[in-house]
């Protein structure tokens, strides 16, 4: 009645010889995907682009905004916008941002170093321990 798996356990559990995974890169100004000269859309080629772009995505991404994504996906503090100073403290965002990260399963740890403001804008320094690796980013969230 239920399937039986042949094998054990260390068989199923992705290895880290696995290919490096991607994602399509995208241009924060534009708000558009990449394309390289040929037409194609761009893709990450390592470990830390990748982990870079996942970052800026969920950071960027309001949550339950797109039915595609799950309900883990993406941050609560977007729709705060406008009323950040007065109503959100930095230390929830920073916890909220934490916890969104920490959702993606290819992201083991992720630390916020630094919250600032710069000229409109808000500015996440990020400390991002992967299953394959880690790297340090700075993500520029919203605009004041």
């Amino acid at each position: 009645m239920f399937p039986t798996l042949e094998g054990d356990e260390s068989q199923l559990i992705q290895s880290p010889d696995d290919p490096i995974p991607w994602t399509y890169r995208f241009d924060w100004q534009n708000k558009q995907l990449m394309q390289g000269p040929d037409g194609r859309y761009v893709r990450t080629q390592s470990y830390a682009e990748y982990l870079e772009e996942v970052t800026k995505k969920i950071l960027n991404t309001k949550r339950f905004r797109y039915a595609i994504y799950s309900e883990n996906y993406g941050v609560d503090f977007l729709t705060d916008i406008g009323k950040m100073r007065s109503v959100v403290s930095l230390p929830v965002i920073k916890t909220q941002a934490e916890e969104a990260l920490e959702a993606h399963s290819e992201i083991e740890r992720a630390e916020v170093i630094d919250i600032r403001y710069e000229d409109n804008r808000v500015i996440f320094s990020l400390e991002i321990e992967g299953v394959r690796g880690r790297t340090r980013t700075e993500v520029d969230v919203w605009q004041r």
